[in-house]
């Protein structure tokens, strides 16, 4: 009768971490790609302020879709290796809720950690919230142009992907949100007269 239980050496567990970090680092770097050849282009860039691609070389429009490739293949980078590590941290101090982990496991945590993070950066992108705290840019794909502002969207997606119920909880709110204003009665553009007023005023 045929095996099918998982090896030992493909569970990830307290002393059989390492395979799992370089599956998870291979991951991230997979999804980043797009990222990494934007960031080849803007190494060869030869424009004044390095937001323009070499010349003759793209379109302006074919330039804006691979800014926008990398914004988002490094927002799925960040969420999926959120994701990763709170997965790894959690085996590691006997907080896994599944009772086994293997790569594929491991792979599918990832992914949904990557999904989190682009619902995120919708969110952001939507001006659904807004704060200090939060990364704000208009057109929103050239915050990869502001240090500041594309730190905080990174920092953002990693948390998406370390805090499961980060994102599910934001929506609920968000819902919640759009529930309280669909309640709410509708808004004149102009004050309402009062009939008195009208004929006052006759």
């Amino acid at each position: 009768m045929a095996n099918n239980e998982a090896s030992p050496s493909s569970i990830l567990g307290n002393g059989n971490t390492a395979p799992f970090i370089s599956v998870a680092l291979g991951y991230c770097l997979l999804i980043s790609l797009p990222f990494i050849v934007f960031l080849l282009i803007q190494a060869l860039s030869s424009g004044p302020q390095g937001e323009k691609t070499i010349p003759g070389w793209l379109s302006e429009t074919t330039y804006v879709v691979i800014v926008r490739l990398a914004l988002f293949s490094a927002v799925l980078c960040f969420g999926a290796l959120g994701s990763a590590i709170s997965l790894i941290s959690r085996v590691r101090n006997g907080e896994a809720l599944l009772p086994v982990v293997t790569v594929h496991e491991l792979i599918s945590v990832q992914t949904i950690g990557a999904v989190f993070a682009l619902v995120l950066s919708l969110i952001f992108m939507g001006n659904l919230i807004a704060g200090s705290i939060f990364p704000s840019w208009d057109p929103f794909y050239t915050i990869v142009y502001s240090p500041p502002a594309f730190a905080k969207l990174l920092v953002w997606s990693f948390i998406a992907g370390f805090f499961e119920r980060f994102v599910p909880h934001m929506l609920d709110n968000l819902s919640k949100r759009a529930d309280e204003q669909e309640d709410e009665p509708p808004r004149l553009p102009f004050p309402r007269k009062d009939v008195s007023d009208e004929k006052s005023e006759s």
